[in-house]
């Protein structure tokens, strides 16, 4: 499923020891895609991406950006 680009998301700490769940972000999916993916390899895992879609992993959204950047396929 392509998701749309400019859909309300979040990102969301979910490692904070001190403040539990935290919200660090919110603009459109695919700022917060490129926020989420700036963030240390070795840090993503405690970070997701909250949107009316559902939850999403750093994976998830890489995989989306990588769809988006590619042209949609032509039915001539």
């Amino acid at each position: 499923m392509l998701l749309p680009m400019n859909m309300p998301a979040e990102i969301h700490r979910t490692d904070d020891a001190i403040a539990g769940d935290s919200r660090v972000a919110r603009g459109p999916l695919v700022i917060m895609a490129h926020g989420l993916l700036a963030i240390a390899a070795e840090r993503r895992s405690g970070f997701t991406i909250r949107s009316p879609l559902g939850e999403f992993s750093a994976e998830q959204v890489e995989e989306a950006l990588r769809r988006w950047s590619v042209p949609p396929a032509r039915h001539d």
